[in-house]
């Protein structure tokens, strides 16, 4: 029975999430989008993501700059990755940051802090 609640539990959060960042119409081919709350105390230029061990980065997912406390929805073509991702930040000024053995296929909301770490809760999706 918990395993059945939870399963009902994260498909639900799931569906919420995906419905609040973005109607269904503008989440693109990707898959859901992925919402970036911006907390670093500066102004976030790109995001980038590469699988794991890659080095090989993708375009911008950013198409301007994400203010301080600003949020986004990005579609990041959930449907292309492959599993353990590491996600590169450019700050305003040139800084770059890179998160590393990102689990993004299940994460659907990322909060930028203050010292330039991600807050997230993974959401597992079963079948």
């Amino acid at each position: 029975m918990t395993k059945k609640l939870f399963a009902l539990f994260s498909a639900t959060a799931l569906i919420f999430i995906a419905s609040r960042v973005l109607p269904a119409a503008e989440c693109g081919s990707g898959g859901a989008p992925l919402e970036i709350i911006n907390r670093s105390g500066s102004e976030i230029a790109s995001i980038s993501i590469s699988r794991t061990g890659m080095e090989k980065w993708s375009h911008n997912y950013l198409k301007e700059p994400l203010r301080d406390g600003g949020t986004i929805s990005v579609d990041i073509d959930r449907n292309d990755i492959l599993g353990i991702s590491d996600v590169k930040l450019k700050l305003k000024g040139g800084r770059e940051i890179i998160w590393r053995r990102m689990p993004i296929l299940e994460i659907f909301s990322v909060v930028v802090t203050d010292k330039i770490e991600p807050l997230y809760e993974r959401i597992k999706l079963t079948s």
